[in-house]
């Protein structure tokens, strides 16, 4: 659509005081068949006399008497004032129809006055093309249809279905799609997961039905699950220190995510923190934590257990952390300074200690100022 020159033209000799100010065509791009609205904009100038009265404004083709939409007896308009004016159209044909807008005025004197707008409208026939999408991520509930609208007319009473074996197992209206945009809707299928769903959007374009369908297999979302990975184990006088990484190796989110120490058997929370809350953990993600644990020398596992919500359902499991004995430093019963010689000879001291009782791992802890011996034998 183009518009013609700015300012109109007047069919009288005397200087003008009203002005044809614009001519706004809606839509821009019509098709055959559409009505169209040509917004005219009349003004007053402010150095008019006094008030005129629009009598009659129409719209014709250019070299023709064809009048394409009229409106009479428009009103008065003072000086300084100006009014808005609708017309209607259609165009039975496609290609650029030159118009003309004409505007006829009368002031106080009864003296009559026309005024002349080009424009320019060019009409297309009507293109429907519409593309259907449907996305059903693993790291979300439920399935999303995409209505696109890549045609020149809108579409309406629009309707979106999801049918399983040909059955309509549920359907959802969608709103009016205008030329070049697009709606989405949503469907819960968590019940149909690994199902081929057919979803098929019914809609009406250029005074025809339409539809247009796809099939798709509804994908199993993999619940938010939290494993421990990375994990690693710092012996300790009081007892473990345990840090890793807290991972949520599903495809749906997690919350309140909670891991502790449990108090049970040889085993039970560290005084310097026994607990470590984290929060949400998104898919895919991950969190690191730190555990402090007290345990038996001869504990050679840290129960973890670990809590989460997913899916609006709580979740409570236990990994099982490995503690290498050889980082031990658990206290002992204080080794003598020296050691007597074993008959017929010997070592005396740490290595005569070891000497009776074989080959194995000494380990030297100083606590407190004094010497302990752990003994791990081979």
């Amino acid at each position: 659509m183009a518009l013609g020159a700015g300012a109109a033209v007047a069919t009288v000799a005397a200087q003008s005081n009203v002005q044809v100010s614009s001519v706004t065509v809606s839509p821009e791009e019509p098709t055959t068949g559409e009505q169209v609205t040509l917004e005219t904009e009349i003004a007053n100038l402010e150095s008019s006399s006094g008030p005129v009265d629009v009598t009659d404004v129409y719209v014709r083709t250019d070299g023709s008497a064809e009048t394409h939409g009229r409106v009479d007896n428009v009103g008065s308009i003072g000086p300084g004032g100006s009014v808005s004016v609708p017309l209607t159209a259609s165009f039975d044909r496609p290609g650029t129809k030159t118009l003309t807008v004409h505007v006829v005025v009368e002031d106080d004197s009864e003296t009559r006055q026309s005024y002349q707008y080009p424009v320019s409208v060019d009409v297309a026939d009507p293109a429907v093309r519409a593309d259907l999408s449907v996305d059903s991520p693993t790291n979300q509930s439920g399935t999303t249809v995409e209505l696109a609208n890549y045609g020149n007319v809108e579409f309406s009473d629009v309707e979106v279905t999801a049918a399983v074996d040909g059955e309509v197992v549920d359907r959802r209206p969608v709103h009016d799609i205008d030329p070049e945009s697009s709606r989405t809707v949503r469907f819960d299928t968590d019940d149909l997961a690994d199902e081929e769903v057919t979803f098929t959007a019914a809609y009406v374009a250029a005074g025809d039905d339409h539809e247009t369908a796809t099939t798709r297999t509804v994908d199993q979302p993999v619940e938010g699950e939290i494993h421990l990975t990375g994990v690693e184990t710092t012996r300790t006088a009081e007892g473990v220190t345990i840090r890793g990484d807290a991972a949520n190796v599903g495809n749906t989110d997690t919350e309140s995510v909670l891991v502790r120490i449990p108090d049970e058997g040889d085993v039970s929370p560290g005084s310097g923190g026994g607990d470590y809350f984290i929060g949400s953990i998104d898919a895919s993600e991950f969190a690191t934590f730190e555990l402090q644990a007290s345990l038996e020398s001869n504990a050679s596992t840290v129960p973890v257990e670990i809590a989460y919500i997913v899916d609006d359902e709580r979740v409570t499991t236990v990994q099982e952390v490995g503690v290498d004995p050889g980082q031990a430093a658990a206290t002992g019963e204080r080794a003598q300074t020296s050691e007597p010689q074993a008959e017929g000879g010997g070592s005396s001291g740490l290595f005569g200690f070891v000497g009776l009782f074989g080959i194995g791992l000494v380990i030297v802890v100083a606590v407190g100022g004094s010497l302990y011996y752990v003994w791990n034998r081979e």
